[in-house]
This record gives structure tokens, C-alpha cells and sequence, in this order.
């Protein structure tokens, strides 16, 4: 770490790290002093659940303990996932959402209007997160929550994807799009600017059309479509 760190350097100005240890309890803790409430998008808020939120009449409001999985609506990946989340979600869509981490995106498109939504990560600790989440934003009902490193068998009008560059383009090799009903929609995201080109030909390769990149600093999130 000491090595890259110094490499970096050379490019950009940084500190010499520190090192400690740190107890899991401190990790589970004490950065929830640092996560406030966030609003994302034109009416999403995500509100962790030991905080409080004065809700206006058309805030969308997803109440959230991460716990030890990744999604908190503070990285630029996972706030780009739900704005065009909240841009192409149409009431009554079927949605997976694979790689679900702690359930937000989950959450949101239940909220959104989704019918039903398929929440599928390869972690325990991410799928514990989700269905607490999900009990408590009451939408156990509508957020069906499975343990897998494949996308569970089905058609879906909306696949969510929000991992990393390599594993998104594995996926879709692998058959993720043929899971997109005609028409459906596939948002990517997790993607380095570096690599977006990548990810973008591999969509188009097996058959999907991207109609929209959006960046934040040098994070992309990509729309793509199923031929109707």
C-alpha cells in the first residue's frame, strides 16, 4: 500500500498514510456519524434509520442501515444509479437488481413503483443488509432477496448493475441481457471513466443499445436498451 501510495503521489499531492487497526465494532459504529441524510435526484432522499427527516409531500423517502455492505447513496456510482433509476422506472416493471449490496437501489425501485423486485448479491452480509432494509421500509413483499453470483432465471423490464467494470462485462457475457425483456432497460454502473468504452461496446456486442452516459468526477453510469 505504501508503494502505490507513493506512485500516486508523483501524480497528485497526498499525505504519507497512517496505519492502524481497527476493531470491527469501530467499523460497524462509528461512521455513521458521517453519513448523513442525502437527497439524490429530483424527489429520492436516503435517510439512515437513526436519523431523522422532515419529509416534504413528494419526497421519496428510503430508510437505510447499510451495515457491513457496500450502498449508501454517498459514492458517485451508486447516486448516478439512482438518478437514471428514477428517470426510466415505470410503475408495475419487473426489476433485478444484481449485485444489491446493501438493497438500495432495491429499495428505491420498490418505491418507485416497482412490482417486484429480484435482489441478488454474492455476499451473505449484503443479503442480511437487504432483507433488513427491506423490513424496514416494509416491502418485504415486493423485494425477493437471493444469494448467488448469477442473475436468477426470469425476464425483467429493468436490470440494475452497479459493480465494477470487469464484472459487469463477465455478466453480460455470460447471458445478463438475455434477461431484459423487449424493450427493457439495463443501467450500469461501478464504471471508471477508463473503462466505460469497454463496457460500452460489450453492451452493443450482445445486442443492446446505450442511449445515455452520465459521469460524476471519474465515475459513469450507462443506459442501455433492448431491442422492442
Amino acid at each position: 500500500i505504501e508503494e502505490g501510495l507513493w506512485h500516486l503521489g508523483q501524480l497528485y499531492p497526498i499525505p504519507s498514510p497512517a496505519f492502524r487497526v481497527l476493531t470491527q465494532d469501530d467499523w460497524a459504529n462509528a461512521w455513521k456519524e458521517h453519513f448523513p441524510p442525502l437527497r439524490v435526484g429530483e424527489h429520492l432522499v436516503i435517510k439512515p434509520s437513526w436519523r431523522e427527516w422532515d419529509a416534504a409531500p413528494d419526497d421519496v423517502v428510503i430508510e437505510l442501515d447499510p451495515g457491513m455492505a457496500f450502498g449508501t447513496g454517498l459514492h458517485p456510482s451508486t447516486r448516478l444509479c439512482l438518478i437514471l433509476l428514477e428517470r426510466h422506472l415505470r410503475p408495475g416493471m419487473r426489476v433485478l437488481d444484481q449485485g444489491s449490496g446493501s438493497g438500495i437501489l432495491s429499495l428505491a425501485a420498490a418505491k418507485l413503483g416497482a412490482a417486484h423486485v429480484t435482489a441478488c448479491d454474492i455476499d451473505p452480509a449484503a443479503v442480511q443488509a437487504t432483507i433488513e432494509n427491506a423490513a424496514r421500509n416494509h416491502l418485504e413483499d415486493r423485494i425477493q432477496t437471493i444469494q448467488s453470483e448469477h442473475p436468477p432465471a426470469g425476464m425483467y423490464d429493468l436490470i440494475l448493475c452497479n459493480i465494477l467494470a470487469d464484472t459487469i462485462i463477465n455478466l453480460v457475457r455470460g447471458g445478463l441481457a438475455f434477461h431484459l425483456a423487449p424493450g427493457g432497460v439495463l443501467i450500469a454502473s461501478g464504471i471508471i471513466e477508463a473503462r466505460a468504452d469497454d463496457v460500452h461496446t460489450t453492451l452493443t456486442t450482445y445486442g443492446l443499445t446505450v442511449r445515455e452516459r452520465r459521469y460524476e468526477g471519474d465515475w459513469v453510469a450507462l443506459m442501455a436498451q433492448a431491442p422492442e
